[in-house]
């Protein structure tokens, strides 16, 4: 009911928050997406711009040398140069071309040198000078351009001295569009010019950079990557297979999503890319998440508020009902309770169905429960001021004054309908019978022990009165049995008393005396008064005891085994009885006679044979002169045996397990390889390892190798690197780190002052 009833709050506290909640998570969310779409269609748009934008600047500029060249070839000293012989000789000439060479090469258009070359003539010029004093250098250049299929074209290629980045080359043949021209001008343009007019690249939103024809990169902000090919990047695949001259994609590079953005030239065959981070551009949208987790945040915690106190307002009813139902019982004619609280009237209706077998539940498990602590009452495994504590269990406030125990035992079942095999069932049948007849107040829970049924009577009566009410008693028990099982019993009582404590004690009368019926005959009533007037204690080993003392050696703790052999003696000598305690001490000599035995412990370490010990012992005379004969010959020759065995199997596992260290330790050795090899659980050595060398097995190995490490530093020429792969460090840098820590120096510093 609880349960049910707390979830019915839950609930309506869940409901409130849904209903709080949800309508501002899902307006923040769709706020969030639907500003994240627009900032990057914005960006995307922007992407777009910029890249026509730099790829008007570029081609304004490219178109500008492509006329600049049309109109310095068109000219007559051009044309007429080109199929003359030129020599230094011929200044004018030579001056002429010089100035139409000046007049295009000029600092706006990063015109870096311009090359003319007669091809019929086999002549260069440039701005440097004639043939020799020109760049001799650069003539197979000019020959492979000319062999090109194209009258003009654009082309990148090295720069005029090693150090310089990718260059750009204008190159146009002269006569224009000629199967076999006769020259060819060559204008090198400078990339550092290109990255001065691509304001795009600025790091910000991206990077941007111009592909040749062939996917060579012309222009980048890494000037590292110029000429680099782009052919084999998976986030340009797009790009280098569509057709189409105007573009934008999404992609991977390096696991993150990003927007390319491409326009293809019908110019030159260029390709100008963008490539730009979605993640960048998403950090913007980062405030606008903040901005609507804090709103639902500060909502939510208004909402809880709100809720508590609404839930804890549409709640007090049901709680009403609840208390109304726990406080007043409900009969079986009303009706079932209708209305929306339907889970309180199906919880009512099935406790009222249920109740009969919840109740028998109950019950059988208290018969249990009853019959375990007697069962404990009668063993003497549990106290007598406990058991008190449970008389209400019973039915009883208070122990009866006058108490005894009734032992019942089959006589034969010889010329019976049962057989042997049906003993047990007898004997529970006849537990039954018992509970029947007398009557509970009078009695705790009938059980069998062994092969007697015990019940353990109580009465106001005392002295002759009581006795006689337990033979009338026992006599209708007698006859009730063998009423209805057809069977002869005998019953034993006990002496009366008054206390829980003589329980164990009243319980081995009842059974002495059934001993008594031998020669008195079947289905006798024996009191233990009358078959043994004088009252025996009741012999009582301390099992505990030895057991503690037992344990104790097994440890192989001297101090305890003593504390528990001076205790076990002191419980002995409880009972007054002479024969009690030499028993005693005689079952204790031979346990650990025994427990010798088990151990494998060599009789050679006592002095005296079987026979001597016994006279022995039985001359002892007070308790001091019990513990040093015991201690002497027993229990301290045990500890030193075993101790000496956990010694010497110390020192076998950890000298095995340091030579397979010193043998293996540039392998992968481990705790549990090692164990492994020896038969022992990694658990146990590791303890064992630990208390023979003071460390664990890590530091031991660890300390090990590096005391190799320091020996190789000194002896040998070996890199540091060598060092650590064979000492199964995964990098060197690990190994120099470990090296410091254990011997506050580096390798190379420790090999240095060697």
């Amino acid at each position: 009911m609880r349960f049910r009833s707390s979830s019915f709050l839950w609930k309506l506290m869940l409901y409130s928050i849904l209903i709080g909640t949800i309508p501002v998570i899902l307006l923040g969310t769709f706020a969030y997406y639907n500003s994240s779409l627009t900032v990057q269609e914005k960006v995307n748009e922007s992407n777009k711009q910029l890249l026509q934008q730099m790829q008007m600047r570029v081609e304004q500029t490219l178109r500008t040398v492509d006329n600049s060249a049309t109109q310095l070839l068109q000219s007559p000293v051009v044309t007429g140069a080109f199929v003359t012989d030129i020599t230094q000789r011929d200044f004018e000439m030579v001056h002429e071309l010089y100035k139409g060479i000046s007049l295009v090469q000029t600092y706006e258009l990063g015109i870096k040198d311009i090359f003319l070359y007669s091809l019929s003539k086999q002549w260069l010029i440039n701005s440097h000078g004639i043939n020799e004093y020109s760049m001799p250098s650069f003539k197979p250049q000019l020959e492979a351009f000319s062999r090109e299929a194209a009258g003009s074209f654009w082309t990148s290629g090295p720069g005029d001295s090693p150090s310089s980045y990718q260059s750009i080359y204008f190159v146009k043949k002269y006569p224009f569009n000629a199967v076999k021209p006769t020259g060819i001008i060559s204008i090198m343009l400078s990339s550092d010019l290109m990255k001065e007019r691509d304001t795009f690249q600025n790091g910000k939103l991206g990077s941007a950079f111009i592909l040749d024809q062939d996917f060579h990169i012309l222009d980048h902000h890494d000037r590292s990557l110029l000429g680099s090919s782009m052919l084999g990047q998976p986030h340009l695949k797009p790009l280098l297979e569509s057709e189409e001259a105007i573009g934008q994609y999404t992609a991977k590079l390096d696991g993150e999503v990003v927007t390319v953005t491409y326009r293809k030239s019908s110019y030159n065959g260029w390709s100008y890319v963008s490539v730009a981070s979605n993640q960048q551009v998403n950090e913007q949208n980062k405030i606008i998440g903040w901005i609507t987790l804090l709103v639902c945040m500060a909502i939510l915690l208004v909402t809880l508020v709100l809720a508590w106190f609404g839930s804890k307002k549409m709640y007090s009813p049901i709680q009403s009902i609840y208390t109304a139902l726990t406080s007043i019982p409900a009969s079986e004619e009303e009706g079932k309770p209708s209305g929306e609280l339907q889970v309180i009237g199906e919880r009512v209706d099935y406790l009222i169905r249920n109740q009969s077998l919840i109740m028998n539940e109950l019950k059988g498990q208290q018969v249990q429960l009853k019959e375990f602590f007697m069962q404990k009452l009668f063993g003497g495994t549990i106290q007598p001021a406990d058991f008190e504590e449970k008389l209400s269990l019973y039915g009883l406030e208070r122990p009866w004054p006058s108490m005894c125990v009734l032992a019942i035992q089959i006589d034969t079942l010889k010329d019976t309908r049962f057989e042997e095999s049906n003993r047990d069932l007898l004997m529970f049948a006849i537990s039954n019978i018992v509970g029947e007849l007398v009557v509970t107040e009078q009695r705790l829970v009938p059980i069998v022990k062994s092969d007697c049924q015990v019940t353990l009577i109580g009465s106001s009566k005392e002295g002759e009165a009581f006795k006689e009410h337990m033979f009338s008693l026992s006599d209708e028990i007698q006859k009730a049995v063998f009423q209805y099982l057809e069977i002869k019993v005998s019953i034993g009582i006990s002496r009366p008393f008054s206390s829980f404590a003589e329980t164990q004690q009243a319980l081995h009368e009842a059974m002495t005396s059934l001993k008594y019926r031998v020669g008195l005959g079947q289905e006798s009533i024996l009191f233990i008064e009358d078959v043994q007037p004088q009252k025996s204690n009741l012999y009582m080993f301390p099992q505990e005891g030895e057991q503690l003392l037992l344990d104790a050696i097994r440890a192989g703790n001297p101090e305890q085994s003593r504390v528990a052999l001076m205790q076990f003696i002191g419980e002995l000598f409880q009972h007054t009885q002479h024969r009690d305690y030499q028993l005693s001490l005689l079952r204790l000599l031979v346990d650990l006679l025994k427990f010798g035995q088990e151990l494998s412990i060599p009789l050679d370490r006592i002095a005296e044979d079987e026979a001597s010990l016994i006279q022995s012992l039985f001359k002892l005379r007070n308790v001091k002169e019990m513990e040093d004969w015991f201690w002497s010959l027993f229990v301290h020759p045990y500890l030193q045996e075993l101790g000496s065995r956990r010694d010497y199997q110390f020192k076998h596992i950890s000298e095995a397990v340091i030579d397979m260290i010193k043998r293996e330790f540039d392998s992968e050795l481990t705790l549990e390889t090692c164990s492994s090899r020896i038969n022992y659980h990694p658990h146990y050595v590791s303890r064992v390892f630990r208390q023979e060398t003071g460390i664990n097995f890590g530091e031991y190995l660890t300390q090990y190798r590096m005391d190799m490490a320091k020996k190789w530093l000194k002896e040998s020429d070996m890199k540091i690197v060598e060092i650590a792969e064979r000492l199964q460090y995964n990098n060197s840098a690990n190994f120099i780190r470990s090296f410091r820590k254990s011997v506050g120096m580096t390798p190379g510093q420790f090999r240095d002052e060697g």
